[in-house]
Order: structure tokens, then sequence, then C-alpha cells
């Protein structure tokens, strides 16, 4: 079971509690997911999605490599000197010869059935920080696992007090800091959501603090839902905020005391645009993504004071459902865009890059082997040029990552990473991040639902 039907079971439960879910209908979903709900619901039953509308014809379609002359055959399809040979001839790039290789599998050293270790993973060096939100009747945790040489070993298991609270819906790491969002803890008889810091001193994890945010709407709030983290600033994302509008708060650590510095929302108010779906922050910069809205905000910092800088868009209602970004000196800013459910819930990534203060769309990511219902697009990560996105739902919900490496201005896929041992419902690629040349990728399906995530080095 992936990351998106997990979502779905849990909002139909919700429904039957609370007598109904608003807008979803069994026809809007895939068959892979029939008799769930479309990507989206949550426990409190928050609906799904809606669909994505299709993208006007002719505006970055992907364009199929010509074929063998008098073969019958697609590039692709021909044989290696061939298509070393037309490639030459044509001017078409060669393909890639790198490759990645699993390097380890993780999993908690008290996983049990249920727990969907997995569901949310981060890695920063040698570190990872996997979420496991459904362990101990909802309690939730996360793992902190370490790197040895080719060696990986759990360091430290993650909890709060708190029952019901989610843990490990959503991960961060940025060196020994770590951001652990708590979606659904509750204060009294109301959910306002939670997330945790954890820092490393040795080998020992302690936490450091709890982030907030006021809560003045008559609903519940789901702050924690994403969290992102780079140096001392923290990002965390609330879709449920203001009548579903959706916001990220921006939080600051001087010393060991973490400070609410910001609320970001969108430019338009609007019920239903969830705003803070995702959230990815680097330096000064943040991307929030609100699919219902096919947006995706970027803000930026100057001082302590924080404006919108741009607003990057897409297909309506899809588009947002993830969101990466890296700014480093070499590649400057680019920003990775999920759009899972467009194009018959194939899905594709959209690439943007940033030239002084102007945004603009570089390429439409896509699978070479992509097919109605893979989700791809659901999980997305960015270090320097190199993406990965998920794509959960590919091949019976066994699941696949896809990496991806920019060359000037040119996105070419370079590996397609799928777990040694998957097997259906496992939902490998639910979750993916990128550190260096390490990817690691969740797979909460897996084993009953005990989950796993593993790790790939390229080769």
């Amino acid at each position: 079971m992936n990351r998106f039907h997990i979502i779905g079971r849990l909002a139909v439960i919700a429904a039957g509690l609370a007598g109904a879910l608003l807008g979803l209908s069994a026809g809007a979903v895939p068959a892979a997911i029939a008799g769930s709900v479309p990507p989206g619901g949550d426990p409190h039953g928050r609906p799904g999605l809606a669909t994505s509308r299709p993208e006007p014809p002719g505006q970055n379609e992907r364009t199929p490599l010509p074929a063998a002359p008098g073969s019958g055959l697609t590039l692709s399809q021909a044989p290696a000197g061939l298509q070393a040979a037309v490639r030459r001839t044509l001017g078409v790039p060669a393909a890639s010869t790198r490759s990645a290789a699993q390097q380890a599998e993780l999993t908690a050293a008290d996983g049990a059935s249920g727990d969907e270790f997995g569901f949310s993973v981060a890695l920063s060096g040698s570190t990872a920080v996997v979420g496991a939100p459904s362990k101990n009747s909802m309690n939730g945790a996360a793992y902190v696992f370490v790197r040895s040489g080719a060696t990986w070993s759990q360091q430290a298991k993650l909890t709060i007090a708190a029952g019901g609270a989610g843990l490990g819906w959503s991960v961060a790491l940025s060196g020994s800091t770590a951001v652990v969002g708590a979606p659904f803890q509750s204060l009294g008889r109301r959910i306002t959501g939670a997330a945790y810091v954890f820092v490393r001193s040795g080998t020992t994890w302690s936490r450091q603090a709890k982030l907030t945010a006021p809560v003045h709407s008559r609903v519940s709030d789901d702050l924690g839902w994403s969290v992102a983290l780079s140096g001392s600033t923290a990002v965390v994302g609330d879709p449920r905020n203001n009548s579903f509008s959706g916001a990220a708060f921006v939080f600051v650590r001087s010393g060991t005391t973490w400070s609410r510095q910001a609320k970001l929302t969108a430019a338009a108010h609007g019920f239903q645009q969830f705003l803070g779906q995702s959230v990815a922050v680097s330096g000064a910069t943040v991307v929030a993504g609100a699919p219902s809205n096919g947006t995706a905000d970027v803000f930026v910092r100057s001082g302590t004071t924080w404006s919108r800088q741009a607003k990057l868009t897409g297909p309506v209602g899809s588009f947002g459902w993830s969101v990466a970004l890296s700014i480093t000196p070499a590649s400057g800013a680019t920003a990775v865009v999920g759009s899972p459910l467009e194009n018959s819930f194939t899905g594709a990534a959209y690439a943007f890059v940033r030239a002084g203060t102007t945004w603009s769309r570089q390429a439409r990511l896509t699978a070479a082997d992509g097919a109605a219902n893979d989700e791809f697009g659901g999980s997305v990560a960015l270090s320097g040029s190199t993406a990965a996105v998920g794509a959960a739902s590919k091949n019976a919900n066994t699941g696949a990552a896809y990496v991806f490496a920019r060359s000037g201005t040119t996105w070419s896929q370079r590996a397609k990473l799928t777990a040694a041992h998957g097997a259906a419902n496992d939902g490998f690629g639910g979750s993916v991040a990128l550190s260096g040349s390490s990817a690691i990728v969740g797979a909460l399906g897996t084993n009953a639902n005990t989950g796993a995530a593993y790790v790939f080095v390229k080769v």
C-alpha cells in the first residue's frame, strides 16, 4: 500500500465516523485505487484532491525519439549499434550509462505490521531519518540511521508522549538537526498538529523544541503535514489552515530557542487551496505547494521579512503535491514540483530555475516507461542538478523511483530505482530524498505495511 492509498484508507475510516466525505466518488480515481479515495484525503475527512484538468494541446508534450529508418521501431527499441548510429546522425543525445546500486534496506529494530515505516524519509550526508506515523496505534515514531563505510545501523528512535499524533508523517534533516511532523496532535478536543525538533550530541538525540502555531479557525489544523529544514530555518506546512486555504509557518533558531518568524499564505485566499501540502526550503528561499490551486508559491526572506517572489503554475488539483528546492553556487536556484494526477494519473514533475528574481520552467520530467496510474511525481527530491521522482503506484503499486540529471539546460533520466525484492503494494517511491550521490526511497507497504526504506548510491 503506497502513501496515497494509506491517506485514502484513513479518509474512508473517518468518513464512516463523520457520516460523509466531501466531493469524493469512485469514478474519480484510477482503477488501481478503486474503492478507496483519490490522493489527498486525511483522517479528519478532508476531501481528496480533484483530478487534474488536461494540459493545453501542444504545450510541453513528450516527443518520442525518432524511429530507426525503415525499421518500424522507436529508437529505444532498436539494437544498441543502430541506436548509436541514429543518435550520431540525428544529433540525439546519447543515453547515460550511469546507474545506481542498492546499498541497504533499512528497517526498524522494533518494526511491526502496520507501522508504515518509510512513509517519510530524509537524508543528510551519512544520516537518514525515516518516519513511521502509524507506529503504536498512530502515536508514531521516527528512526535515525547512520552509515559507516557501506553499512547502515539504527542510531535512535524519536518519540513523543502525545498519543495519536502521527509523529513521522513528515521528516526533515539538516546536519545533526531533525524536524518531525505530528499533524494529528490534539489540543483538547481539537486537532492542531505540531512539529518537533530533535538534535544530536555525539550519538544521542534529544528533543529541543515543539513548534506550534496560533489556532484561529473553527475547524482543526494539520500543522506538521509537511516539514522542511535548512540550517537553523524550519518550515512547517498546515494545508488545513484557514478553511483549507492553507499556510506554511517559518521558524528560526537562536542558540537552542526556536521562534516563529512568519506565516506564509497564498496570494489569493480561497477554500481548499491546501497551501502547505508540501514545503521545501534552502537558505532564504521557500517553496510551498498548493495542489488544489495548481500552484507552488516561492517566498524569499530579506532580514526577517518574507515576501512572495513568484507563483509557479501547473495542472489544478495535482501540481504542487510535492516540492523540492536546491540552491548551490554551481547550479543556482532550482525547484522541482510534482504533479502525480495529470495524464490519467501517469504523472509528471516540472523543473524551474531562477535568474535574478524571475523563475521560468526549464523542463517537464516524465518516466521513460511511464503508464497510466503510476502517480509519478507523488514525491520529489533535489540535490544540485540531480532530481529523484517517486511513482509509488507503478506496477500494481510495487512502485519505482527515477533519477534525472541536468546537463546545461537539458534534463535526462539516468536511473530507475526499484527494491531488490519488491512486491505488489509495497508503495516503493512514496517518499524520496537525495544527498550528494546517495538516495533513500520509502516503501511503507512492505511486509504487511511494516515498511522499509532503501538506500541507493550512484555507481
